[in-house]
């Protein structure tokens, strides 16, 4: 039932953007034990991986739910390379939604810390050598050893062991580094900067260790997160599979319940055959009186002395917890937080200070959670009254739209305790960018009986920057990102624009808030969701459609483009709208005018461009000036239910691409769409109508009216309707239609789906090197000949793959039509296979389209005109 509860929560979660609200496991008496159980020990763990969903969440819920162990999680990359079963975001988009998936989950797990890096997933690889050829191993090593030494763990946990038997070449390249980061990270030679830039002094990892041992196998500790703990209502191991389950652009939201003796074994890897351990801990002193040995240390005079009075107090706040009334422990704590203030300047050795500053965090966060302590701070539109009279409670909250630079908005603060003890609130403060700080009239007393709230006005600095992620790269051919503020660096996201700080005091002990300012956005019928006070430009400006192709060379060509400009600024925005073309275009009109009233407003405005003859790729720029300032850029806004609200930055550029290729004129295509894709627009770049087929199309509609029809990536994972009606395409297809399936995952069952029977098994080929060698196994065939001859130079250029999910076995009745391996592989001819059915023509196309159309590469839209063109229109 807890697990169920902890679901349930998050479904009706308010979102913080990237500072998500605690979960029922950290609220309450629940909460607070957890806490007190951190302060007991100075034991810490980092584990690294390669992915989001690669970490073991059994083992680090049991390390910070069960035993208090401080955890951090570091991730090499951030996914973007990965399929997306919610929506239709690949690539950078995917790389923030599964962020913010594994910063969700990270909360079921307990952790305390999560590191990224900057390098970017480049897609599925089988080959260490070819990781560490995609990403630069200086500049990865850097950023692992940045988390090391930012989170100072005294274990290292690597999910992987460096080798083939991880599979994923990234997942090899994770354990490789891991041992070599370790190293480095406790070196002073090695990247000095770290230190005397950021801050960060070599630290000394005391063990290492690896995953993925089995019980047959050597291996030095064994942790069973099977076990039950009665204070969770759960195992760790099923908090480990509810996190996972949480990272639904891969899961899907699927969990499957675990129950029973789940062990996970480890081997240590910094010594030669090491004896087996009672925990990852052995041998290592990790109360807080044992720091000196711990870290090698010189105690002072007194000095572990000083780390005996706060061990004291912590063992105080334990033994006084009330599950009925957890602020019973708050004396002890506040005791606590002064004994670690007055022994830190004391202590005579760095490292030790460094975990006294840890133990202050974690003081502080168990005092404010045992008072139940709170604050919000919540921004309206400037000069709302408050409802009154008998209905009030009824009036919907105020709503509110991200803010622009140089608006006043006003921001509703509300300070409570929940606990019978009095605070003592001293001040409170609006942060925001270019120095803001707004006092806040709140300032008294209070307790379980009584809160403070006031009103202030926030005005928006003029100079204040744009919302965004605080890392880019210009195109996905990049393997690693560019940080526009590198202060930064390893942190899943920036940090709110704005926030409310609350200065404190209890029983005389100081104590500081920070909490995010949010604004309310109505989300009905699920109610209203609380986003991060975001700060946008006046306008945002993109170009439809971001890639349109043209004949390379010949006569001049005419393109249609569209120009979408969005208003941000709440008194809406006016002004013109211009394209930039290289020397030799001409633009029709050569601008338009813009009048958008409000917030929210859109115009799309149409621009005819002639284009001379083309020799390589160009690109075009949509600029929008309103009053002084030009806009070129807008957003990508990645909105999905339980995650925060993203904007990802998009140059409002399109590139014209020269290629070669010849069309037929008047296709009518249908197209069921699957987990999302920008195939249907490239379709349309071919000349062919395109239609989107809903439940309905599929059901009952008149299919007859389309040449092709064309089921999207994984269309039959998450189409229960094309599953359902999919034997009506099928009768189609026999009377004569053109019906094309792109890549999909094993629900495809070919035996059910396809029209003769197949093999599409869990364990599918791929060809996962995007330059594997291509052999064309029918050169005459229909499909490879008209209207364009397709030949293995087609798939030069092609990003991130060949393919995926390639038939194992089928019926001989299908032809086969090329074939491609990867290094060490076999060749797979499983990848685009045709057959006839009937008076029609059925053809399984797993080679990554959908990967390529995107970024105009020219033999992938020579193929696509090839497979949605029907035979009867080949001539």
């Amino acid at each position: 039932m807890r697990r169920l509860a902890v679901l349930s929560l998050l479904a009706a979660a308010t979102i913080h953007g990237a500072t998500l609200p605690p979960l029922s496991l950290d609220r309450g008496a629940t909460g607070v034990w957890q806490k007190l159980l951190k302060l007991q020990t100075t034991a810490s763990v980092l584990q690294t991986t390669a992915h989001p969903d690669d970490e073991q969440g059994g083992l680090l819920a049991a390390l910070s739910r069960g035993q208090g162990v401080r955890v951090g999680l570091l991730t090499i990359n951030r996914g973007e390379a990965g399929d997306n079963a919610i929506g239709s975001e690949l690539f950078d988009a995917l790389g923030l939604i599964r962020t913010d998936e594994l910063t969700r989950a990270g909360q079921v797990y307990g952790l305390d810390a999560q590191y990224f890096t900057q390098v970017a997933d480049y897609g599925y690889s089988k080959r260490l050598e070819e990781a560490m050829t995609e990403w630069d191993r200086d500049l990865l090593l850097k950023d692992m050893v940045r988390a090391i030494r930012r989170f100072r763990p005294l274990v290292v946990v690597s999910r992987w062991q460096g080798g083939p038997r991880d599979g994923h070449g990234q997942h090899q390249a994770a354990g490789a580094l891991t041992p070599p980061a370790v190293a480095a990270a406790a070196d002073p030679s090695r990247f000095p900067e770290l230190a005397a830039g950021e801050g960060l002094p070599p630290w000394r990892v005391l063990k290492l260790y690896a995953g993925g041992a089995r019980e047959g196998e050597p291996w030095q500790v064994r942790v069973d997160t099977g076990t039950y703990d009665a204070v969770l209502g759960d195992s760790y191991a099923a908090l480990g599979r509810t996190g996972l389950s949480l990272q639904r652009s891969q899961t899907a939201g699927r969990n499957n319940p675990v129950v029973g003796v789940l062990p996970l074994f480890y081997t240590r890897v910094d010594v030669e055959g090491g004896t087996r351990e009672s925990s990852l801990f052995d041998g290592l002193d990790t109360s807080l009186p044992g720091a000196y040995r711990l870290t090698g240390g010189t105690p002072p005079p007194g000095g572990v002395d000083r780390l005996v009075a706060v061990a004291r107090q912590a063992r105080a706040a334990l033994d006084a917890f009330s599950w009925t009334d957890p602020s019973a422990s708050a004396p002890a704590l506040s005791r606590g937080l002064d004994a670690i203030r007055r022994a830190r300047p004391e202590v005579g050795d760095d490292e030790v200070a460094g975990l006294l500053a840890v133990k202050e965090e974690q003081f502080a966060a168990a005092l404010t959670a045992a008072l139940g302590l709170e604050a919000s701070a919540t921004a309206q539109p400037a000069g709302l009254s408050d409802p009154a009279g008998p209905f009030a409670a009824f009036a919907p909250p105020p709503t509110l739209d991200a803010v622009t630079a140089g608006q006043t908005v006003d921001v509703r603060v509300v300070v409570a305790s929940r606990s019978p003890r009095p605070v003592k609130v001293t001040s409170a403060t609006l942060l925001g960018p270019a120095g803001l700080r707004v006092p806040v009239e709140a300032e008294g007393v209070i307790s379980g009986t009584s809160a403070l709230s006031a009103r202030a006005s926030l005005t928006v600095p003029a100079d204040a920057p744009a919302t965004r992620p605080y890392f880019t790269r210009s195109t996905i051919g990049q393997t690693r990102y560019t940080l526009i503020d590198p202060a930064q660096a390893g942190r899943p996201a920036a940090p709110p624009a704005f926030q409310l700080q609350v200065d404190c005091l209890v029983d005389g002990t100081a104590l500081t808030l920070r909490v995010p300012v949010v604004r309310r956005e109505a989300q009905l019928p699920y109610g209203h969701v609380l986003r991060e006070l975001e700060i946008l430009p006046a306008v945002g400006v993109s170009l439809t459609p971001s890639v349109l192709i043209a004949p390379a060379g010949g006569a001049p060509h005419r393109l249609a483009v569209e120009v979408d400009v969005v208003a941000y600024a709440g008194t809406g925005a006016a002004g013109e709208v211009t394209l930039q073309v290289p020397d030799g275009w001409s633009v029709t009109p050569a601008s338009r005018a813009l009048a958008l009233p409000e917030s929210g407003a859109h115009a799309r405005l149409a621009f005819a461009v002639t284009a001379p003859r083309l020799q390589g790729a160009h690109q075009i720029t949509a600029v929008a000036r309103i009053g002084e300032r030009t806009h070129t850029t807008g957003y990508q806004v990645i909105r999905h239910r339980d995650l925060p609200l993203r904007y990802l930055v998009r140059d409002a550029t399109a590139m014209v691409a020269p290629v070669e290729v010849s069309a037929r004129p008047g296709l009518r295509v249908g197209y069921v769409m699957g987990v999302g894709d920008e195939v249907p627009a490239a379709i349309a770049q071919l000349g062919a109508s395109v239609t989107l087929l809903d439940r309905e199309a599929l059901a009952t509609g008149d299919l007859s009216r389309f040449h092709t029809i064309v089921t999207g990536t994984r269309a039959y994972a998450v189409r229960d309707d094309l599953r359902a009606h999919n034997r009506r395409l099928l009768e189609w297809v026999r009377g004569g239609g053109n019906m094309v399936v792109l890549y999909n995952t094993p629900e495809f069952a070919p035996e059910q789906f396809a029209p003769y029977g197949g093999s599409l098994p869990g364990s599918a080929e791929e060809v996962s090197e995007q330059s594997a060698p291509v052999r064309i196994l029918a050169p005459d065939h229909a499909l490879l000949t008209r209207p364009n001859r397709i030949t293995a130079a087609d798939f030069d250029g092609w990003i991130e793959q060949r393919g995926s999910k390639f038939f194992a076995e089928w019926d001989q009745r299908y032809t086969p039509l090329v074939s491609s391996h990867d290094q060490g592989q076999a060749p797979q001819e499983g990848g685009l296979l045709t057959a006839t059915y009937g008076k029609g023509r059925w053809t399984y196309m797993a080679y990554a389209l959908h990967r390529q159309v995107p970024y105009g590469v020219g033999g992938a839209y020579r193929i696509l005109e090839n497979l949605v063109t029907p035979p009867d229109r080949r001539r």
